[in-house]
């Protein structure tokens, strides 16, 4: 059985699906956690169905005085189902869950209980680029090009700013890579079959491509036969995204912080009644003359009563925990965080630590892998300080797909150079004792 919250999420997903005529068990596309399935999927020859396929709004820009040290708030990512031949799509939002449960989401995206899915006109798709530094090092010189394609739309006539159907436009592929060309051939793969389906013009830095003059691209490098695509219900739950300068993995069926509101404070003013009886009992001790018992007693109700205001103070923050959703690991210049850091409106803490402690190099990483854990399958990041579970699941399927999607996010932030000092200062330690040991 699927935990209530998990249960909530899957029938509003499957109720923005319906939106769009579509079934829960229908395959969709994910051209921003697997851009070489959705560009295969895209140039193949379609019999006329429609295709379902999972893109992302665009973000607000960052509030320097509110949150500085932080990045953009999150939005939810949308559904869209497009016909080829045809410009007019269909646009929904990951998930509906009816107008008395609507909640607005941070950063002024529209949350679930949107209404149904809209119409809009895709108008072109634009591929842009920009240089990134390579790792932060201040000895590094490299830089990276960080490639995205965007779909633009027409603006809607009657429609909401908030609603994440009104967007003007969305992000449906995005690489970066120290080869320039090899991030922009992997983005122009989704890119020209899209816009060539939707027959709308596509913008390159190379120039405009009219719809019928548009040139098929290839994948940068051959790779196996892909599985088959997800279906949308089991797509749905995690997302991989780019905001700001991270690259960022989010759980949308995790509450965040706001899930452990409740326990927390209720765990508060238990401590807090305890300590009350223990001051009480101090008085008491006072008043009799047994400065032994009152200090004994005393120093245990001073701790409860700390401990008490500590966990209702995690309550009141977690209480206003805005986001729809928690990230699972973020990607950023040389590194990674798993569990990182969140402000109130979910965004991302840009210190190198988190929950789990301070950001691993990505060039540490040794192997990403999919483990039974019970009647689950956990993606571990195999380090040189050890294992770590990144992600859950319920479904094998599910974690190899984002195993192969963090793969993709550890090369694409990981230093162009050999192994760091401390890989180096590890090795020659272990040389050296490898002989003691014989």
């Amino acid at each position: 059985m699927p935990e209530p919250s998990t249960a909530a999420f899957e029938a509003e997903v499957a109720r923005a699906l319906r939106s769009l005529e579509a079934d829960s068990s229908v395959s969709a596309l994910d051209p921003l956690g697997d851009p070489a399935g959705a560009a295969r999927a895209l140039s193949a020859e379609g019999g006329g169905a429609p295709l379902i396929l999972r893109v992302a709004p665009e973000l607000g820009a960052l509030r320097r005085e509110q949150d500085t040290g932080f990045g953009p708030a999150p939005r939810d990512p949308v559904w869209l189902r497009i016909e080829r031949g045809a410009s007019v799509l269909r646009l929904a939002p990951l998930r509906l869950a009816g107008a008395r449960h609507a909640r607005p989401e941070a950063g002024g995206a529209g949350g679930a209980g949107e209404g149904t899915a809209e119409p809009r006109e895709a108008v072109g798709i634009q591929v842009i680029s920009e240089r990134r530094p390579c790792c932060g090092a201040p000895t590094c010189a490299h830089e990276r090009t960080y490639v995205a394609a965007w779909l633009a739309l027409a603006t809607p006539a009657l429609a909401a700013p908030a609603r994440a159907t009104a967007a003007r436009r969305l992000l449906v592929a995005e690489a970066q890579d120290l080869e320039a060309a090899r991030a922009e051939a992997l983005v122009e793969a989704v890119a020209a079959p899209l816009a060539a389906a939707l027959g709308v013009p596509l913008e390159t830095a190379r120039g405009t491509e009219p719809p019928g003059a548009i040139a098929p691209r290839p994948l940068p490098e051959p790779a196996p036969t892909p599985p088959p695509a997800l279906p949308a219900a089991a797509l749905s739950r995690f997302a991989i995204r780019s905001e700001g300068e991270l690259l960022v993995l989010r759980d949308y069926a995790s509450h965040g912080p706001r899930g452990s509101a409740a326990r927390n404070a209720l765990i508060g003013a238990a401590l807090l009644l305890v300590a009350l009886a223990l001051w009480i009992q101090v008085m008491r001790s006072v008043s009799a003359g047994d400065s032994g018992i009152a200090i004994g007693v005393g120093s245990a109700a001073v701790l409860l009563s700390l401990a008490g205001y500590a966990f209702l103070g995690v309550a009141r923050f977690s209480s206003r925990y805005a986001a729809r959703s928690a990230p699972v690991v973020s990607f950023g210049p040389g590194r990674f965080v798993v569990a990182p850091w969140v402000s109130r409106t979910g965004a991302i803490d840009l210190r190198p630590e988190g929950r789990l402690g301070a950001a691993i190099s990505a060039g540490e990483v040794r192997e990403i892998r999919v483990l039974p854990r019970g009647d689950r399958f956990a993606v571990e990041i195999e380090t040189d300080h050890g294992p770590i579970d990144a992600l859950l699941t319920e479904r094998e399927d599910v974690a190899r797909y984002w195993r192969d999607a963090m793969d993709r996010a550890v090369a694409s932030v990981r230093h162009a150079g050999g192994p760091s000092a401390k890989q180096r200062l590890r090795a020659r330690a272990q040389a050296q004792q490898a002989p003691a040991a014989g």
